[in-house]
């Protein structure tokens, strides 16, 4: 087993991707929960020393940074940071700036985890938990159920699993042979049961999926992908919407983790769509510059290529009647996970609309200098746009 200390010598590539994805999605989540005006708790609770020794910052800082420029007069004691650590408690007490709206908690995950869940009062209250653990014994997946039951005004779950760590695990435990020459990144070595890996999963389904691979079926990429498949389903069950972006390092590489989302509020997943898709465009496009592809595939998800390549069709089936703009990129989010931007689906409508393929209604009709509207947005709520197919609502009145 690596020492976990090694884990903080310099930020690598993967990790640059899990913290570009959460700062970029912090500005626009405390702006926008921040409108609820009731109390923001934000809580690393994994936190690490902070700081890499390369001097790079941590989650905790990213944190702190996003909210000490969202504060001012009015919201300055509405926003908290909570950082959880028992090893590095020393070094991360020395690295977050000491103010009031920060508070550090010495101890595991685990513990810490249930004052959330049996004593902290929960009504009235926003809160994002952003959880990256340097291994997986201690996600256990009734953690997340728990605290979404306990009736906070919103809840979300910003989760990096490392997927591929489980299932050798996995194999590990059900005596599998594993033969794999493509190490994880760290992970702890020490789930003691089966039953344990069912806690961290939700379930007992990552079994069949050792089986599978055990017995030659699937190949590790493949029980890879079914688990996080898996995963994302289970966590519908405790989250109205959940996605996630794939990590990798080298084309044919199994991803190092993936970065998982829940919440049950549109925006916010629309909000983190665009946020992940950015990410994930950025360091493709880069990889293939450099000729050394973090992705495998043109598009996120191998498995929804096909309804990629072919978006203006996806988008029609949507159209079985007329559908409002939010709903239509709703339904592709869930769909088709960070494979597209909402301002990219956007375009594909424009062309459609263009060629007169689809209907477009938008309420009011005309802006406010008289012209007839051309908006697409989709965040107003004194605006709607409301599309069919051509044709759809004249054949709705013969």
């Amino acid at each position: 087993m690596r020492d976990s200390n090694s884990f903080f010598g310099q930020k690598r590539p993967w990790s640059t991707i899990k913290d570009e994805v959460l700062k970029a999605y912090l500005t626009p989540y405390l702006a926008k929960v921040s409108k609820t005006r009731l109390p923001i708790i934000i809580a690393d609770c994994f936190a690490g020393k902070g700081r890499f020794n390369d001097g790079s910052s941590g989650s905790p800082l990213i944190i702190a940074d996003a909210i000490s420029r969202q504060l001012d007069a009015d919201t300055a004691s509405r926003i908290k940071g909570v950082f959880i650590e028992r090893k590095y408690f020393a070094d991360l007490q020395a690295n977050v700036p000491q103010k009031q709206i920060f508070t550090i908690l010495e101890g595991d995950f685990e513990d810490r985890i249930e004052y959330f869940i049996t004593q902290y009062p929960p009504r009235n209250q926003n809160l994002l938990l952003y959880v990256d653990p340097y291994g997986i014994k201690s996600i256990l997946f009734s953690y997340f159920d728990r605290i979404q039951k306990k009736g906070f005004h919103s809840v979300e779950l910003l989760l990096n699993l490392n997927t591929f760590g489980f299932l050798r695990e996995g194999c590990r435990l059900v005596s599998a042979p594993d033969s794999e020459k493509e190490a994880p990144e760290f992970y702890e070595q020490d789930v003691n049961s089966p039953e344990r890996l069912d806690e961290i999963a939700g379930g007992n389904y990552w079994r069949d999926i050792v089986e599978m691979y055990r017995s030659g079926q699937i190949k590790m990429q493949e029980a890879e992908a079914r688990f996080i498949t898996e995963y994302r389903e289970k966590l519908k069950t405790v989250f109205r919407y959940v996605i996630n972006i794939p990590i990798k390092t080298k084309l044919h590489h199994i991803p190092k983790y993936h970065i998982v989302y829940g919440t049950n509020h549109a925006d916010g997943l629309l909000l983190m769509v665009d946020n992940m898709h950015k990410r994930w465009a950025d360091f493709r496009d880069e990889a293939r510059n450099h000729q050394s592809a973090l992705f495998e595939f043109d598009f996120p998800d191998s498995t929804k290529q096909a309804d990629c390549w072919h978006i203006d069709e996806k988008i029609l089936s949507r159209m079985k009647q007329e559908i409002e703009l939010k709903m239509l990129l709703i339904a592709l989010a869930q769909e088709l996970g960070i494979s597209f931007s909402t301002s990219e689906y956007k375009e594909v409508l424009k062309k459609m609309e263009k060629e007169g393929v689809i209907d477009v209604k938008r309420d009011p009709p005309k802006t406010a200098t008289g012209r007839a509207s051309s908006s697409w947005d989709h965040t107003r709520n004194d605006f709607s746009v409301k599309i069919s197919r051509r044709g759809t609502w004249q054949q709705s009145l013969l």
